[in-house]
């Protein structure tokens, strides 16, 4: 009979060695600093999601922007259009040195508005330029981040199967204070 309890397994309740106490508490260790790592990490996450937002808000309202700025600009393009169109009628139309002056005091102001145009058109189109530049910045940014978090993610299984582990093999296991004593201090000491 005594043949047949030495091959019995352990039983739940058995006291860990005090390998095992130490196998255990490394794993504790290990999975407590991998779980600070990961919460700093969704912390930054969270902090660079919340500036993304702000940041997107911004974007938002300056293409907002532009938009209006355009159809004020494609609006005043359309508007010399016409007057343009409408002064061909009036040379052809000026036969008296009245009407020819004339003429040519209205063509002076199409000519100064479409010259005014222009420089508005081309600060324009730097300023469209410039927030297709701060667009780009902010994709790379935002996919910068997500990759951050797939990072971040791809860590937090392995990190919860590491904690059921030691709930497995550890967590309702007695063991020895004086063992933990022991072992405590050599962590403590970087062993």
């Amino acid at each position: 009979m005594a043949n047949s309890a030495a091959q019995a397994p352990a039983r739940p309740d058995k006291i860990m060695t005090i390998a095992e106490l130490r196998a255990c508490m490394k794993l504790e260790q290990s999975n407590k600093k991998l779980a600070a790592e990961i919460l700093v990490d969704q912390d930054g996450f969270k902090r660079d999601q919340d500036a993304v937002k702000v940041e997107q808000a911004a974007v938002g309202k300056a293409n907002e922007e532009i938009r209006a700025r355009a159809a004020v600009l494609n609006a005043e393009r359309d508007a010399i259009s016409a007057l343009a169109a409408g002064l061909s009628a009036k040379a052809e139309a000026a036969k008296t040195d009245a009407e020819k002056a004339e003429f040519s005091v209205e063509r002076e102001r199409i000519v100064a508005r479409n010259a005014q145009y222009q420089q508005d058109s081309e600060r324009f189109n730097g300023t469209q330029q410039a927030q297709r530049d701060r667009v780009s910045a902010f994709n790379e940014r935002v996919d910068a981040i997500n990759a951050r978090n797939k990072t971040i993610n791809d860590r937090v299984g392995p990190h919860q199967e590491q904690v059921v582990a030691w709930r497995d093999q550890c967590g309702k296991r007695r063991f020895r204070e004086e063992d933990e004593i022991v072992i405590k201090k050599e962590l403590a000491a970087g062993k």
